[in-house]
């Protein structure tokens, strides 16, 4: 059986992610840049996205498990819970 388009299809920023890994905050760029982060719990998030300067933070409060940051993300510089990368 052949697999499906998206089981080996181009990688997109549209696309689903292929791969993920809980983030711990910290002041150090993710590496890879995520393409999405998923909050695993209810909590607070605080990021840089891509194209933002170093300091240049968005802060998210009271978000829900499963809530998506719409933004590709750099940096998550604080979470009140816990939170995971979406990667290509």
């Amino acid at each position: 059986m052949a697999s499906p388009e998206w089981n080996g299809g181009s990688k997109t920023a549209a696309s689903f992610g292929r791969k993920g890994a809980t983030i711990t905050p910290a002041a150090a760029d993710l590496d890879p840049i995520a393409k999405g982060v998923v909050m695993l719990a209810t909590g607070d998030i605080t990021v840089v996205p891509a194209d933002n300067a170093t300091a240049s933070t968005i802060s998210f409060t009271g978000l829900a498990a499963g809530y998506i940051i719409p933004f590709v993300v750099r940096r998550v510089t604080a979470c009140s819970s816990s939170c995971a990368s979406i990667d290509a």
